[in-house]
């Protein structure tokens, strides 16, 4: 929702359509890849792409009509989805995540979560929160600890440590 302020960057009629036809060509390939395999019935029932296909089909049904619902409401559809203020706040939020996601195979989810913990923390502290240093050090620390805890000893579940972990494990054998 934008405020009066906040310039649109795209209108709700644009994010309609190009959702309901992206949703169309995800039914579609998944209509495709289960033709692949087979949507017949075999000896023992169906075969294994019977039920994706008529998934894929329903989707893409679906996703027409909303398709017709967009088109047919052309006009009432003008406001903003989202304007530029608040496309900004998303991305502040969302580009730290990617972040966080690309670099766990690399260095494992223990450390990319201790420095994304404490780059969210140290952020805030930018902008006036009273967040010191030992702080920020400890919660991220804390937060990667519990899980490891959590995780690795409690349940016998290790989380992936990545590259970093793999050279630390192999450097200690």
């Amino acid at each position: 929702m934008s405020t009066s302020s906040d310039a649109p960057l795209v209108a709700t009629r644009w994010v309609e359509i190009g959702l309901a036809l992206f949703t169309a060509a995800l039914g579609g390939i998944v209509m495709c890849g289960s033709l692949e395999i087979g949507i017949g019935w075999g000896d023992a029932g169906p075969e294994a792409g019977y039920f994706p296909f008529y998934i894929g089909l329903l989707l893409s049904a679906a996703s027409l009509g909303n398709l017709i619902v967009a088109l047919l409401r052309w006009q009432a559809m003008g406001s903003a989805f989202v304007g530029r203020t608040a496309f900004r706040q998303v991305l502040a939020v969302f580009l730290p995540i990617a972040a966080y996601v690309a670099a766990m195979p690399f260095t494992g989810i223990y450390l990319a979560s201790a420095l994304f913990i404490a780059w969210f923390m140290w952020r805030d502290r930018q902008r006036g929160k009273p967040y010191g240093l030992a702080l920020i050090a400890t919660i991220a620390g804390g937060a990667t600890l519990a899980s490891y805890l959590i995780f690795a000893l409690w349940f016998k579940v290790p989380l992936d440590a990545g590259v970093l972990g793999d050279l630390l494990a192999m450097a200690r054998s």
